[in-house]
């Protein structure tokens, strides 16, 4: 058995030779003894890897039982589920997780896992879905993507797909199995509408790159520059995107930043610490960003990653985050990992509620991502499976284009960078939401059985 990088779950790369990437001289360190466990160890975290050798005969099921009883953080709670008849990872899997909490576990093939973290590839159309109200909504489109090219945009709403009306499908709750399988030629009709405009094509999916960053921009208010990028997912090509962008807005002149995480699923811990270290303040460099606790038999595994120097640190005065309820994982622990050394408000609804992670297990083409750690900051904050809350709460999402000055969540984030405090709408918002004590519900995340789409939202 093989064990895998680091994730929202992941903390390391797969172990395979790469140089170590650029500005991780910190980092590189801790790392280089997680990535030295390889298959002998008994656990590891996120994309850290670790995991017990397996004998090659045993089954792919027998394989996952295996996993479940040994790396995965809930092992001690693990059903005795009968697996007689059972045949696949993703079987096992939905039979011998422990949900609640863990409703983040997942299966995958490794070509599509490696190349979305590693290579920064997908094979689909490119979109991500909500459904609201009966109705199908795009959270966004990707750049240069097959959704990109037919013409689809973030806030178009899905009016039927294979000449389904999109009514029927939600109702029947086959919405995503309609869209078919991730396979490049595969050609799915899609039927949108954009304002009173209804169009209808045959999109055929096909591999494209993932961009990173699907906006950057420099906003001017009251004589200030003021920074905005949108930030998909931490992956490999995350982190060059990522300076690339923060590196143009410092030359603008931008001091106060707006991260947009509202589509952000997670991605790689090391990705998220060397994105910290580019918004912490000097003082923060060589503490603590985040600690990883394993379960009870594989404390020889837990981790502590630093806070890394990197280009931007210490340059931006403020920052605000953009969250919803897919900020998630990786994203919750950039903000939480931050939060000693800077308390900076988040805009929006609560976030996703994932403290835990993966430290992905391969058999052949299969990569397990079972949690396997909980993650905490230097303070100890750890358990935020309810979300983290808002400081100025805006729960209107018209799906405008990211960056757009119109957009309620952005132009919050505006008002309270300029101001210290929410606007009036949002504090009402606010108040609201705690009168009313609403116990905390689940994400719109897509069901675990869709493998990574489960964690990207991307079709």
């Amino acid at each position: 058995m093989t064990a895998m990088p680091l994730q929202t779950g992941r903390t390391r790369r797969p172990e395979r030779s790469r140089r170590a990437p650029p500005g991780a001289a910190l980092l590189g360190a801790v790392l280089a003894a997680v990535l030295a466990s390889g298959c002998g160890s008994s656990g590891g975290s996120g994309d850290a890897g670790g995991g017990t050798a397996q004998p090659a005969e045993l089954t792919e099921v027998g394989w996952v039982r295996s996993v479940m009883k040994s790396v995965y953080l809930y092992a001690d709670r693990v059903p005795a589920a009968d697996l007689t008849g059972l045949e696949t990872a993703s079987q096992a899997l939905e039979a011998l997780r422990v949900n609640p909490p863990d409703r983040f576990s997942y299966v995958e093939k490794r070509t599509t896992y490696d190349g979305f973290f590693d290579e920064g590839t997908s094979v689909g159309l490119g979109i991500g879905l909500r459904i609201e109200a009966g109705a199908v909504v795009l959270r966004f489109v990707l750049p240069d993507s097959p959704a990109d090219r037919a013409g689809l945009r973030r806030g178009d709403r899905i009016v039927s797909i294979g000449g389904v009306d999109i009514a029927t499908l939600v109702a029947a709750g086959t919405v995503t199995a309609a869209l078919g399988p991730s396979e490049a030629g595969f050609v799915v009709r899609l039927g949108w509408r954009r304002d009173a405009t209804l169009t209808e094509a045959d999109i055929s999916k096909a591999s494209y790159t993932v961009s990173p960053i699907l906006a950057s921009r420099v906003i001017e208010r009251g004589g200030a520059r003021i920074g905005y990028v949108a930030l998909y997912t931490f992956t490999e090509t995350a982190r060059p995107a990522w300076d690339a962008a923060i590196a143009a807005l410092r030359e603008a002149g931008a001091r106060s930043l707006v991260v947009d995480l509202r589509e952000n699923g997670g991605g790689r811990l090391y990705v998220a610490a060397d994105i910290a270290g580019s918004l912490a303040p000097r003082s923060a460099v060589g503490q603590t960003f985040t600690e990883l606790r394993h379960n009870a038999a594989n404390l020889a595994s837990d981790l502590s990653i630093p806070m890394p120097s990197r280009p931007g640190t210490g340059a931006f005065e403020q920052v605000a985050w953009l969250v919803s309820d897919i900020t998630c994982s990786a994203s919750e622990s950039l903000i939480v990992g931050l939060r000693p050394f800077r308390d900076d408000p988040l805009i929006g609804t609560p976030t996703c509620g994932k403290p835990v992670g993966f430290e992905p297990q391969v058999r052949g083409d299969v990569v397990l991502s079972a949690v396997s750690f909980i993650g905490r900051n230097r303070d100890g904050l750890s358990d935020w499976f309810d979300g983290l809350p808002p400081t100025c709460t805006v729960s209107a999402e018209p799906y405008l284009p990211f960056g757009d000055e119109a957009d309620p969540r952005l132009a919050e984030a505006l008002q309270r960078l300029g101001s210290g405090a929410c606007s009036a709408t949002a504090q009402a918002a606010q108040a609201a939401a705690k009168s009313v004590r609403a116990p905390p519900s689940f994400p719109a995340r897509l069901p675990a059985s869709l493998g990574l789409a489960s964690e990207t939202g991307l079709l």
